[in-house]
């Protein structure tokens, strides 16, 4: 390669410098920015150091930039395309936890108010024929709304998850995949089930207590509450899967009867009963997104300085 048209001066004499090999601190350093080793030629200096490239004179001598410098702005691309991608994720996730508090608030305050006493249960009203989670129903389950589950273990779940699910109007995808989980005994966490909330063993994840979707004996009961008794607890297990189209579902099937309950965490009921949450970008997306982005912003880079 050609040397630089520039005259490079020692910077302690301004004697005349000579191009040497590189040490290998430089090499890395030349990852980022191109740097040449020189060395005095003035016997009474022998200085050596490192020395940046000049600039040229002319723009058609300037270097084409190197693959340190691509590699440098791609992986920056990708770390911004990343935090804004994960940012755009939190947000949407905030929004439709918020949206959710506040539809399943109205829902609640919507819904006919029940006298039952604490501690006991009450298994809702029979939902008409012509009802929206009613129609087209083709499990055996009967259908109701509004019950109350304050005797654990009084009324053991009789019929199969599937039925259960279906009767429910989660997506068959999300059926199929919660009817492994469960006869596999895959099981995603522990809860502890109390009048005040449905909690993860850790404490992290919480799930509402006051409206939740369950199959007890041969009834599936929509926005069913837990009503025991003081601050009696159960304890069951929490499976998590999602539909085809990437939308998570949670269930929980308390240890004590072997009920199924379709659980909802930052989520809310859209017209057909179906669980729904804010979408977010999928992994795949959020790697493609970063990779376009860190390549376009590489390559603008690049041709920029050229």
């Amino acid at each position: 390669m050609a040397e630089s048209r520039h005259v490079r001066v020692c910077p302690l004499c301004s004697g005349p410098l000579e191009r040497v090999h590189r040490h290998l601190p430089d090499r890395l350093l030349g990852v980022f920015r191109s740097v040449h080793r020189y060395r005095c030629t003035r016997p009474d200096c022998e200085w050596e150091g490192i020395v940046s490239k000049s600039a040229p004179a002319r723009r058609e001598d300037a270097a084409r930039p190197g693959w340190g410098w691509r590699a440098l702005w791609f992986f920056a691309g990708c770390a911004f395309a990343l935090a804004a991608v994960q940012g755009a994720r939190m947000y949407s996730a905030h929004k439709a936890q918020v949206q959710a508090r506040a539809a399943a608030a109205a829902k609640l305050a919507s819904l006919p108010a029940i006298e039952v006493p604490e501690g006991e249960s009450h298994d809702g009203e029979t939902l008409a024929q012509d009802d929206p989670l009613a129609v087209g129903n083709e499990t055996p389950l009967r259908l109701a709304r509004n019950c109350a589950w304050g005797i654990p273990g009084r009324n053991p779940y009789q019929g199969t998850v599937g039925q259960a699910l279906t009767a429910a109007r989660l997506p068959e995808s999300a059926v199929r995949k919660f009817e492994s989980l469960v006869a596999n005994g895959q099981v995603s966490d522990q809860l502890v089930i109390s009048r005040d909330g449905i909690t993860t063993v850790s404490g992290r994840r919480r799930f509402d207590a006051k409206s939740f979707d369950m199959a007890f004996g041969k009834t599936l009961c929509f926005d069913t509450r837990v009503n025991f008794r003081g601050n009696h607890t159960e304890t069951a297990d929490l499976y998590e899967a999602t539909d085809a189209d990437g939308r998570p579902y949670a269930i929980m099937v308390p240890i004590v009867c072997g009920n199924v309950a379709v659980l909802g965490e930052r989520a809310e009921r859209n017209g057909n009963g179906r669980t729904t949450n804010g979408s977010a970008p999928e992994p795949a997306t959020v790697a493609l997104v970063a990779l376009g982005f860190g390549l376009a912003l590489a390559f603008a880079r690049t041709h920029s300085r050229e």
